[in-house]
């Protein structure tokens, strides 16, 4: 199934094509080399011969993809040969090679042969006498070790002296162990240097728990590592430390347990799941997108199930390179902590990671500068990802994949799900952005208005926020899908901060003629008055009252299709009327009489209104009363013009 993802670079955004062939790996760019070898070999795989069409094989120079070709059947009755094009540019590169069972979605990922170039074209082996090329898969990883063979006997080395006296809580997954039968071993790389004898001491009498207590033997700024032994049950607890020290001459370490408690907290591996729909199934032909994080810190994808399974795309993102996305599908680059990704799936699948919790700071370096210098539509734009497995909060504001996986939106809070990825643009080369655990104290206070194609999902956001300093520009993967976007001092913004009372024009384009919705909402704001006005068909929204409004639009119309007036504020029934650049905005129900009066009493215009009112009256600097009559019920209101 083809795939692509637009990416614009003329004027704003970067133009290209992305695709998730049939082919397990992607295509080679064979002009970018002198020569090639053609390889003619019989494929065995587990040491059966292969005789099936949807067989791939690989060949590579130094982990560099050189040629793909799929087995064929060939004439005269040889059977199936994988007929392999080698591309090369000088003699003596060692091909290498790799094979795919796409039936089975099994990697063959070791061949006993390799070939070295000549550096001119040639053939090695042919239909009568072909090269046997025997793949196999790399044997599963032995299950980890947590710790060296037990019993753990501390070394008798000679060192410098003792190192450090050691009283530490012990933990596992930061809950007090239950009980003494533990040990803790403390070793430099793999050699004893201290243990906790046979037990820990109990002092739950003292309502403080289980303590291991020992010596740390070696030399000054030797590193030392923690593991932990179940005498109980016999094993060596399959959990890791991530708590060092150096060893410092005569130190101590928690020996007051009431105010200097010293915790050596051990975490368990752990399994977190994310569920990927298949693009295959979905309805827009872009559609079907993640962004998506490592939730254990750097990972190996061969080692998160079914993240490369059937048809796949995996790529992060790079804006200080030439080409900012970077093809990683061959599953060779790790998954680094705090880093995100871009990934979709043929079909649905269920990504399993698993590993040991996060330990780093949560703090990720954005680059803003390319690496010459030069500008781009995306120039200080980063991919990051939480990297723990749980959810995390940032303070910038930022942009995640829409529902339908085929547009970034701007988000309304600033959580983060677990193995998601986000979009962040840097202030500054080498900015340090940070990850917390932490929730903020509270949310921000913004309108939001939300962008629906025939009353479906979100497709695009804008957000107007208040005492919140942060903005966002404009961040498109495909300039031509549908966006709605606030212009301000000739740039586009997701994300604005405002006063409490404004009137700002907002932009909207459509990908296709149609019907569209504008849904509104506010989050931890008090709104007075809060109308929508379609320049266009000169609708006028009381938003208050009617908080979204349906509307059909055009691929040519003007991008200047809206104006959001508003004032904001703790509702009173005194304060009915504002006064924002030029206009005079009241907030009214029913049948009224409004006047606006100067200091020296002369009425500069009386009329009848009908509801919440906002009309433009030009008025000088200085002080004015709003007189609202309704009936014998009449309203004064002084108003500060500046």
């Amino acid at each position: 199934m083809k795939r692509k993802l637009l990416l614009i670079v003329a004027s704003l955004l970067f133009s290209g094509m992305i695709y998730a062939q049939a082919s397990y790996w992607p295509s080679v760019n064979y002009n970018q080399w002198q020569s090639y070898a053609t390889v003619y070999g019989k494929v065995y795989l587990d040491n059966e011969l292969q005789e099936r069409d949807d067989i791939e094989v690989a060949a590579f120079v130094d982990g560099e993809l050189r040629g793909t070709a799929f087995l064929f059947q060939s004439h005269q009755s040889y059977g199936y040969f994988s007929e392999n094009p080698c591309y090369s540019d000088t003699q003596g590169e060692v091909f290498t090679f790799m094979a795919y069972d796409h039936a089975n979605s099994i990697l063959y990922d070791v061949c006993d042969v390799t070939l070295t170039s000549t550096g001119t074209m040639e053939d090695f082996g042919w239909y009568n006498d072909p090269v046997l090329m025997h793949f196999t898969k790399t044997e599963e990883p032995e299950e980890p070790s947590y710790g060296p063979d037990y019993p753990w006997t501390p070394s008798t080395s000679e060192y410098q002296g003792i190192g450090m006296t050691v009283v530490a809580q012990i933990q596992i997954n930061g809950e007090n162990v239950d009980r003494a039968t533990y040990e803790v071993g403390a070793f430099c790389g793999d050699e004893c240097r201290g243990t906790s004898g046979n037990g820990l001491v109990d002092w739950t009498d003292a309502n403080l728990g289980y303590f291991a207590y020992f010596n740390i033997m070696g030399n000054d700024e030797d590193e030392i590592n923690f593991y932990l032994y179940d005498i109980a049950n016999t094993e060596i607890c399959a959990v890791k430390c991530f708590r060092t020290v150096t060893l410092e001459n005569g130190a101590e370490l928690g020996t007051d347990i009431f105010t200097d408690t010293f915790v050596l907290n051990f975490v368990t591996e752990q399994t977190f799941t994310k569920n990927i729909e298949g693009y295959s199934d979905n309805e827009h032909e872009n559609g079907g997108y993640y962004l998506i994080a490592s939730p254990f810190g750097e990972v190996s994808p061969g080692n998160v199930t079914n993240l490369l399974t059937n048809e796949f795309d995996l790529y992060y993102f790079d804006q200080a390179r030439e080409m900012e996305w970077v093809n990683i599908k061959d599953g060779n680059t790790n998954l680094l902590a705090g880093k995100g990704y871009l990934y979709a799936n043929s079909q649905d699948v269920q990504l399993v990671f698993k590993g040991f919790p996060y330990n780093g700071d949560g703090k990720v370096t954005l680059i803003k500068d390319k690496e010459d210098n030069s500008t781009t539509a995306f120039e200080g734009w980063n991919l990051v990802g939480n990297p723990y497995a749980q959810t995390a909060y940032v303070t910038k504001p930022f942009y995640t994949m829409n529902p339908d996986g085929y547009e970034i939106i701007s988000v309304t809070n600033n959580s983060v799900e677990p193995a998601e990825g986000i979009f962040v643009i840097a202030s500054e080369n080498n900015e340090k952005m940070q990850f917390s655990t932490q929730a903020p104290t509270k949310d921000k206070s913004q309108i939001v208005l939300n962008v629906m194609r025939d009353r479906g999902t979100i497709i695009d956001r804008a957000i107007v926020r208040f005492g919140d300093e942060n903005t966002l520009p404009k961040f498109m993967l495909n300039e031509n899908n549908t966006k709605i976007y606030i212009p301000q001092d000739d740039k586009d913004y997701a994300v604005v901060t405002c006063g409490e009372i404004g009137e700002i024009p907002v932009s909207f384009k459509a990908d296709h003629n149609g019907s569209y919705t504008i849904n509104v909402s506010t989050e931890e704001l008090d709104v007075n008055y809060m109308h929508l006005i379609d320049n266009l068909t000169g609708t006028d929204v009381d938003l208050l009252q009617n908080p979204s409004y349906n509307f059909n639009a055009q691929t040519t119309d003007y991008a200047s299709r809206f104006k959001l007036v508003f004032a904001t504020g703790v509702n009173n029934d005194d304060t009915f009327g504002f006064y924002s650049n030029g206009n005079w905005i009241i907030n009214n129900d029913g049948d009224a009489i409004l006047q606006v009066v100067d200091v020296t009493g002369r009425i500069m215009s009386s009329e009848d209104i009908h509801g919440s009112f906002n009309k433009r009256i030009e008025a000088a600097p200085g002080v004015y009363m709003l007189r609202l009559v309704k009936g014998d019920n009449v309203k004064v209101q002084k108003v500060v013009v500046k």
